[in-house]
């Protein structure tokens, strides 16, 4: 029973596709809605371009939200370069 006042909290999966291939969130998070988990969404691209662009010169990285009956409701992917100038 939920509490009045109190949200009712949604499981969001983040599926994460970049260099290492799918990996499909088989756990989720509770958050209370979905802008919130398109928040999440956002950070988590942050922290793997963070560490995966040191090693690389071209990362694609994309997370797709689902919700708990398999349905994607979001998706976002960041794509960055580097090179040195010539």
């Amino acid at each position: 029973m939920i509490a009045s006042g109190f949200p009712k909290m949604q499981r969001f999966y983040f599926d994460v596709y970049d260099s290492d291939g799918p990996e499909t969130d088989t756990e989720g998070q509770l958050l209370e809605t979905p802008e919130r988990a398109r928040r999440e969404a956002l950070r988590i691209l942050h922290d793997i371009a963070h560490d995966e662009m040191p090693d690389v010169n071209l990362v694609t990285i994309t997370v797709k939200i689902r919700t708990d009956g398999d349905r994607q409701i979001f998706e976002a992917s960041l794509t960055l370069t580097s090179d040195w100038s010539r």
